[in-house]
């Protein structure tokens, strides 16, 4: 049984803070759970049956289906549990590497400083990479890294310098095994946000070697499709551009459209394919591919422009990347308002009023995010300036608009408020 099937969640989700700035706060004081505390201790001094059974019950207090998991994962960490977590990967019994890794990828979870502990146990990536390698295991083991690189950029940083984990991952990647392989796609993909492994993770070839193979696959259902979009994100957080990756236009439309259903269910808090994306993790290929006006059509098209205006109207500063996340959600909606088309889009999908909102900064909204819905605030309502301008008693006093009849004028309206652009001729 893999550790997906007893309910570890393979996320591909944000990522840990950015180079520089702090790790995640944490509760300095909280209830100590005395249980926990023995088995750690079994753990440490146990026989390798103990051991086992100490590992199954910290994976299920460290759970996210468990109510204080947060504070138990807190609590395993500063009580040492990690490294002799680690010694159990490279143990002889199956069972012992199997709850190893069991705890180890759900103490990673959605904790930053657990994932750095993890990927800096002197043998851990050895071991993993063992794994990877050498046994039935492989799923597991890559659980494990993608969840460390999913929530930490620091240990992603370690994790491509590591001897032998990109071309682990790689064979993996393009391999028969399904289960692994899709979990090695999802660890290149969360490895491909951090823009300090960018260069070495190419140095490696793995567009060229990995993603692309994987994208150039045929098959049908969720985690084919699932695998496939994640391979095209990883694509564009390297390159920013997926085109060339694929036989022809309509599979890279179709990756398109996928990721773009993915940020829906993000934005559900739904999974899909048995996996849970955040929006940072979405966004942040989506926006690196608006950056490329030649996928911007396809990402209007897919329904992007309303995602969009619905994630600004619910942003809140909660969690990891929230901030961040604003600003590529926002830097993307600059990017779909190159054409007036696509300003019509944005228009009917009632993002002004949500761009107001993050002007006015009362869900505390950093400077930066304010000035970027001030300039597409300015875009977005140039038109209509343009128009009522010209109607203006006196402003526009002189303007020709005043010559036509109230069925044109109202056609010219309809236009420029749609977004449209609208030539006037000479009279």
């Amino acid at each position: 049984m893999s550790m997906c099937d007893r309910g570890t969640h393979f996320h591909t989700p944000d990522m840990g803070d950015p180079e520089g700035e702090t790790l995640q706060e944490e509760s300095e004081v909280f209830e100590v759970d005395e249980q926990i505390s023995e088995k750690i201790n079994e753990l440490k001094t146990g026989t390798i049956r103990e051991a086992i059974l100490a590992a199954e019950f910290l994976f299920a207090r460290a759970h996210t289906s468990h109510h204080k998991a947060e504070e138990n994962k807190q609590q395993i960490r500063r009580e040492g549990a990690i490294p002799h977590l680690c010694r159990l990967l490279t143990e002889s019994s199956i069972e012992a590497r199997y709850q190893a890794c069991s705890a180890l990828s759900e103490l990673a979870f959605r904790n930053e400083r657990n994932c750095i502990g993890i990927v800096c146990v002197p043998g851990a990536l050895d071991a993993l990479i063992h794994l990877l390698n050498n046994s039935n295991m492989q799923e597991d083991a890559a659980l494990v890294l993608n969840n460390c690189a999913a929530f930490c950029e620091d240990a992603c940083q370690i994790m491509v310098r590591y001897k032998g984990l990109v071309p682990a991952l790689k064979k993996l990647a393009i391999g028969p095994v399904m289960g692994a392989k899709n979990v090695a796609v999802g660890a290149i993909n969360c490895l491909s946000r951090c823009p300090a492994a960018k260069d070495i993770l190419m140095s490696y070839r793995i567009v060229e070697e990995a993603l692309t193979p994987v994208l150039r696959e045929t098959g049908s259902g969720d985690k084919h499709e699932a695998r496939l979009a994640r391979a095209a994100m990883a694509v564009a957080n390297l390159t920013c551009r997926t085109r060339s990756c694929f036989t022809n236009d309509a599979d890279h439309f179709q990756a398109v459209a996928t990721a773009v259903k993915i940020l829906g269910y993000a934005l559900d808090g739904k999974s899909w394919a048995g996996i849970f994306f955040a929006p940072y993790s979405v966004l942040y290929p989506l926006r690196n591919l608006s950056s490329q006006e030649e996928n911007c059509n396809y990402l209007v098209e897919c329904g992007l422009v309303e995602l969009l205006a619905r994630f600004l109207a619910e942003w809140k500063r909660v969690g990891h990347h929230a901030e961040r996340t604003l600003v590529l959600a926002l830097e993307t909606a600059v990017a779909l308002s190159g054409r007036f088309e696509w300003q019509q889009r944005l228009r009917a999908s009632g993002v002004l009023q949500s761009l107001k909102m993050v002007c006015g900064r009362g869900r505390g909204e950093s400077e930066e995010c304010a000035e970027l819905a001030s300039g597409l605030l300015d875009t977005l309502l140039e038109s209509h300036t343009a128009v009522f301008m010209g109607q203006h008693a006196r402003v526009g006093a002189g303007s020709r608009l005043h010559s036509l009849d109230e069925y044109v004028t109202g056609i010219i309206l309809d236009y420029s408020l749609g977004g449209r652009l609208c030539t006037f001729g000479a009279h």
